[in-house]
């Protein structure tokens, strides 16, 4: 029996996966069928995902994944980093008193 993917092509033991749901990409270590549905354990997250919920991505795919998501990581540190700068220089502003 063949387990296959969203788009039906065949997910194999090793194989790299995309969890449509939250982009997720892992390698497939276990397969089984319980109750008449094809299920699919990732690597990381050690959990399991219903096999028409991933898709087969190329492991030279892999690299794009994690690249984007390293990027929008640095982009966050960035804002953090000038909210920073600007909250410290909202500090060093002295309220006028008035006098009378």
């Amino acid at each position: 029996m063949s387990f296959c993917d969203l788009r039906g092509e065949t997910i194999d033991l090793g194989a790299y996966i995309r969890y449509a749901g939250t982009g997720t990409v892992s390698q497939v270590v276990d397969l089984k069928e319980e109750d008449n549905k094809q299920w699919v354990k990732l690597e990381e997250p050690s959990l399991w995902y219903a096999a028409d919920t991933l898709e087969v991505i190329d492991e030279s795919d892999i690299n794009s994944f994690e690249n984007e998501d390293r990027d929008t990581l640095e982009k966050v540190k960035d804002l953090k980093d000038g909210l920073t700068d600007i909250t410290e220089g909202l500090n060093d502003i002295q309220g006028c008193e008035g006098g009378g």
